[in-house]
């Protein structure tokens, strides 16, 4: 009978090393028989094999003994560097030997420097239900309505309410000045009614964006007190803005949501007693 061969697995896992540049980081990784240092669990790892630096080097690791006087509950493996490219920042390496059920492991470290923005944003809205907020939320070319400091918003493309609608969004001019209105054209990318979500991008403006992408949603808030309620979220990915840092830029965007909200929820407010 011919045994079955098992499937491999495959996986990928990151994480973001806040206020380090990949110059920083880069020696850490690359240092390869040093892992003991970073790496949880782990008590020492050591060369035993090959060049520091060149594939082909290997090393050995091992976590300490679960019993202290038992020195067969070690855990090792010894693994063998692959490939290093300190241009790109990555290197790669497979396990040789070891004790912990190992048949087969390829993996690759791979260091990327984190060039988009990316944020969330918030803001309830009290008595105010998802169903009196979301058309208002929708109607995609009347943002000036909630967003503070927009004096215009009108269409220039595409079919309401359908995704491709191109909407041009301006400030006022500052002492009548044309030249210093701030402006911009955005796209809508999609609208679902039943999640009550839209995203759109930034195709033009003298805002200094480079590329933007937004995601709006309102989601109802039920309290247990019988009380309604929704929630706007808010969350954009971007390319660094010239002239702004991220927290700034988020902080102008949790301001100007909250300012919408109350608009918003002022609006349903009259209507509801109206």
């Amino acid at each position: 009978m011919q045994e079955q061969t098992q499937p491999k697995w495959e996986g990928r896992t990151s994480a973001d090393l806040k206020g380090l540049a990949p110059e920083q980081v880069w020696p850490l990784l690359a240092d390869f028989c040093n892992l003991h240092k970073w790496f949880p669990r782990l008590e020492t790892s050591y060369q035993v094999g090959g060049i520091l630096g060149q594939p082909g080097l290997i090393r050995y690791c091992a976590t300490p003994p679960a019993d202290p006087d038992d020195q067969t509950t070690i855990k090792w493996v010894k693994e063998k560097l692959l490939m290093i490219d300190p241009i790109k920042r990555c290197l790669s390496y497979e396990i040789l030997e070891n004790n912990m059920g190992f048949h087969s492991y390829y993996i690759i470290y791979n260091q990327i420097p984190k060039s988009k923005w990316e944020g969330k944003t918030s803001a309830d809205l009290e008595g105010s239900s998802a169903e009196q907020v979301w058309p208002l939320l929708a109607d995609f070319c009347s943002i000036h309505k909630w967003f503070p400091d927009m004096a215009t918003c009108y269409q220039v493309d595409g079919v309401p309410g359908q995704p491709g609608l191109i909407r041009y969004c301006a400030r006022a001019p500052i002492h009548n000045d044309e030249s210093t209105i701030k402006w911009a054209k955005e796209k809508l990318l999609s609208l679902d009614p039943i999640q009550r979500c839209l995203s759109y991008e930034i195709i033009e403006s003298n805002l200094g964006f480079k590329s933007y992408v937004a995601v709006m949603q309102v989601v109802p808030i039920n309290g247990g007190d019988g009380s309604i309620g929704c929630k706007i979220e808010w969350s954009f990915v971007c390319d660094p803005i010239e002239g702004w840092g991220l927290n700034d830029f988020r902080s102008y965007l949790d301001s100007s949501l909250q300012l919408m909200a109350e608009k918003m929820m002022e609006h349903t407010h009259l209507s509801t007693t109206g």
